[in-house]
């Protein structure tokens, strides 16, 4: 934690500096100041988590000081030094973010107390922020990684998506017969994210999707390209990934585009690049501007149409499982998902053999026997949890599947 200390005391800026700075290997006093126009000055040169600071002092008080950092530095936390007559402006000062006080003169014990107090929110609020950050990358990759097979975007999730003027989608194969480094096939893929989120990133924002047999580079860039990803840039780029990793790539470029509904034809536009390049087995880089053919290749358009619909099942299922204690039904699945109803019960039938209602009920059925193991739930209990709002009928239908009543099959296994 990077401490700044303020007073236009130099015994007290002194005593505190060698106080904290010695006392705690997490702090670290990147400075002092005299007064308030002193450590706003300190505060543009270095990053600060947290500022202990006077409140009288000549130029910029205390207060000031603490209503600047609120407005410029909302991540910063300040501490001040009071005497017992100023707690009258306690209430302003908690209008810009204070939260902790130090009463001149003050214990050792206290003023440690206060600063490791103040440390560890911040360290919450860091862990925080990461785990948010970390949900939202997840939930990005998933997004996109649907609008590549043609799923729709929640409207309400649109913000996910990087701001752009124009995208590409690169998508890279490896060319080598075994897997460099004996790595797995997930394991050289992710390695080849990293690596070219890490290039890209200095002309794009960019976000890497692991599929299958390929990794797929997202490039959104936020203001005009003329030429959109460079060739010679992306040959290098391409030679720099098979020198780290010492085994050959191949990738396939896709037009510019501008709206993001198309990205489910950027993603098959780079897919039949890269399929010409791997035809020729050659580490190298193609762009679908430089095809001789762009008529789209049958089995390319049926093994994407597959992959599509094996998603939109396995999302159907997803929300099943999650959700089996809410009345579920085919409709408030395919809104959330904005497909049509009647297409995506087709769809779901002809997929898994069976209709969306009897998929469901069995997926009930197998829950509640799970539940019913716990000898200490009530049938009725069980039956809440599993969507049947009405214990008689559930016990109706658990017999049908199970061949026992509920009653029966706990009493079996108690």
């Amino acid at each position: 934690m990077n401490v700044l200390i303020v007073d236009d005391e130099s015994f007290v800026r002194r005593s505190l500096s060698e106080m904290l700075g010695s006392a705690n290997h997490n702090f670290s006093i990147i400075g002092s100041a005299e007064n308030g126009l002193e450590a706003v000055q300190l505060l543009k040169e270095h990053m600060v988590d947290l500022v202990i600071s006077d409140i009288r002092m000549p130029g910029m008080d205390g207060l000031e000081l603490a209503k600047h950092i609120h407005e410029c530095y909302p991540d910063t936390e300040t501490v001040l030094l009071t005497g017992y007559q100023d707690f009258t402006y306690a209430s302003q000062a908690i209008r810009y973010g204070v939260k902790e006080y130090l009463v001149k003169p003050n214990s050792v014990e206290h003023i440690l107390e206060v600063a490791t107090s103040v440390y560890e929110r911040l360290q919450l609020k860091k862990q925080q922020r990461q785990l948010t950050q970390l949900r939202e990358k997840n939930l990005r990759e998933k997004r996109l990684s649907d609008l590549l097979y043609g799923i729709p975007l929640p409207y309400f999730e649109e913000q996910l998506i990087p701001p752009f003027h124009s995208f590409v989608v690169v998508t890279v194969n490896h060319l080598g017969v075994g897997m460099p480094q004996n790595w797995s096939e997930q394991a050289m893929y992710a390695a080849v994210i990293n690596i070219l989120e890490e290039c890209f990133a200095l002309y794009a924002n960019v976000v890497g999707i692991q599929e299958e047999q390929e990794a797929i580079m997202l490039l959104f860039y936020p203001l005009e390209q003329p030429n959109g990803v460079d060739e010679v840039l992306t040959q290098e780029l391409l030679h720099k990934l098979s020198g780290i990793l010492k085994s050959p790539f191949c990738a396939g470029v896709s037009n510019p585009h501008y709206q993001l509904g198309a990205l489910a034809t950027a993603y098959h536009e780079s897919l039949e690049a890269c399929q010409q390049v791997k035809k020729e087995s050659t580490p190298s880089v193609i762009f679908f501007r430089d095809l001789s053919m762009h008529s789209a290749s049958p089995q390319l358009t049926e093994q994407l149409q597959v992959k599509a619909t094996r998603r939109v099942i396995s999302m159907m299922i997803e929300v099943m499982n999650s959700r089996l204690q809410e009345n579920l039904s085919l409709k408030m699945i395919a809104d959330e998902l904005y497909m049509n109803p009647t297409y995506l019960g087709r769809l779901f039938k002809d997929d898994v053999g069976e209709p969306f209602s009897s998929f469901l009920t069995k997926l009930r059925i197998q829950k509640a026997t799970e539940l019913l193991e716990n000898v200490t739930l009530k049938v009725y209990e069980v039956s809440e949890l599993v969507g049947f709002k009405d214990p008689a009928y559930f016990s109706l239908i658990f017999k049908k599947y199970m061949g026992m009543t509920p009653q029966e099959f706990q009493k079996h296994n108690k």
